[in-house]
């Protein structure tokens, strides 16, 4: 018996050491992050209290503040000592959440998300609510650009040869676009001859967006700090041109930011406001994530209308690429449908929020060795295995209109949650819409497989006929 007791209180020692143990540490992560979410996964989200979110921005500031290696329009607004680090412009920082990955001897902590609301109302003022300012990594020298300790002594036009390089991998790797290799080598001639007429010449075919060169693609990836860009050249200050460079290595290496800037001023794309360092803020979203059940009929026909406008512009707008002088479209592929990466910002209209699964047929689909067709999808963008080749036919087999269609307009998992599955409509139109919405989510199978096919792009304009009405105005998204 005193055997067991001792055994028993042993045992229970142990336990009591190693509940005190694990509180410790919780209550020591505690000063930092409070976890709001853990999964069983490795990846998670923690919810870090603003002291930290302060700390962040202090630390960004100090760069662009003592060794102005860092640039940005929002830098001027976020650094201000007096505000505490705690505001931009009319913005108060109100709230702070960090992406990190577990593994098994890491701990790694990466996309930070700093949220920033409106301070006072102007009802005549049509501006968002809130601002969101976010980075992938915490520290701007995390940011691995791979650039030599000695770059920024180098002069200004072999600097010039490494950006291009970077731009053209960029391009080539991302959206399968290749610069002219003579390009740079022409301009850099003109630059050494006559500095001055040579960034005129620049600055005109820049305004008139008469090519698509890699000048334009330094602007267009850059446009908040191209000025920056200018003034190097017009100085041959090679320090400022390392730092440019540096700077809009850290914002194109963040997938999210090369979206947005990529495809600025497109329907769906969110609105970036600017950058400082390796941090770029944009209009906040939010999730359509249990929100379509809330909304009534008119609310659902204007969501409906801006997902068909979307499809329609990521097939033929979105990316345009230069081919014997004359520039052809390739469709953007959305692989990850679901209401949680779609949102509405303060004016109602819909925003792409999680751009990771999209990108263009070329960059998504090869024709790698398969055995069956799953081998070949890549989440809602489904491919073929050929049963002949034992490859995948390199292209997706649905599209971007029966993926809405089958995850959006209809949803499986709660028909409240899809758009026009979740509600009556008018008795003259109801049957006419399910009808329509059946010939898009099954538009038939690809050869002799299982796999549905192309939704029939013609389902676009009849959709918009059954749901136009004269109480809709969309306006311009």
């Amino acid at each position: 018996m005193k055997t067991r007791i001792l055994l028993w209180n042993s045992r229970n020692k142990k336990i009591l050491f190693a509940c005190l143990f694990f509180l410790t540490v919780i209550l020591y992560a505690n000063n930092f992050y409070s976890t709001s979410k853990l999964g069983s996964s490795t990846d998670f989200k923690t919810k870090c209290n603003l002291n930290y979110a302060k700390y962040l921005i202090r630390d960004l500031c100090s760069l662009y503040e003592q060794e102005s290696s860092i640039m940005g329009n929002l830098c001027p607004q976020l650094c201000e000592k007096a505000s505490s680090y705690e505001y931009y412009k009319n913005y108060h920082l109100t709230d702070c959440n960090v992406k990190g990955h577990f593994s098994e001897n890491n701990f790694d902590l990466s996309k930070t998300v700093l949220l920033y609301e409106l301070r006072k109302l102007n009802k005549n003022a049509d501006i968002p609510l809130k601002l969101v300012l976010k980075s992938t990594k915490q520290y701007y020298l995390d940011f691995d650009t791979h650039l030599d300790f000695d770059f920024k002594d180098k002069p200004i036009l072999e600097q010039l040869e490494y950006l291009k390089a970077y731009i053209d991998s960029t391009l080539q790797t991302k959206f399968d676009i290749k610069l002219d290799p003579n390009e740079l080598k022409a301009w850099s001639y003109e630059y050494e001859k006559d500095k001055k007429s040579a960034i005129e010449f620049l600055k005109n075919d820049l305004a008139l967006k008469k090519t698509y060169d890699f000048n334009y693609y330094v602007k267009l990836f850059a446009s908040d700090n191209f000025y920056f860009y200018i003034e190097a050249l017009e100085s041959e200050d090679k320090r400022k041109m390392s730092n440019f460079i540096q700077n809009l290595i850290t914002l194109t290496s963040q997938d999210e930011y090369l979206f947005y800037t990529f495809y600025r001023l497109k329907p769906g794309a969110i609105k970036i406001y600017g950058s400082c360092g390796h941090f770029y803020m944009v209009e906040f979203a939010r999730p359509l994530t249990y929100r379509v059940r809330l909304m009534d009929l008119i609310e659902r026909k204007k969501l409906a209308l801006q997902f068909l406008e979307l499809v329609h512009n990521l097939d033929t707008t979105y990316l345009l690429k230069k081919k014997n002088m004359s520039l052809i479209s390739e469709p953007v592929q959305m692989c990850d449908v679901k209401l949680d990466n779609f949102g509405l910002n303060h004016e109602g209209k819909l925003r792409i929020i999680d751009t990771d699964m999209a990108s263009p047929d070329s960059y998504l689909f090869s024709e790698k060795i398969c055995e069956r067709h799953e081998d070949c999808h890549f989440f809602d963008c489904k491919s073929y295995c050929s049963p002949e080749t034992r490859k995948c036919v390199g292209q997706r087999v649905n599209n971007n209109l029966q993926a809405i269609c089958e995850k959006i307009f209809d949803n499986d998992l709660n028909k409240l949650d899809g758009i026009l599955t979740g509600i009556k409509f008018e008795s003259n139109s109801h049957d006419e819409v399910m009808n329509r919405l059946k010939q898009c989510k099954n538009p038939g199978f690809f050869k002799n497989s299982d796999l549905q096919s192309k939704a029939n792009p013609r389902l676009i304009r009849a959709f918009a006929n059954l749901l136009l009405d004269e109480g809709i105005k969309l306006g311009k998204q």
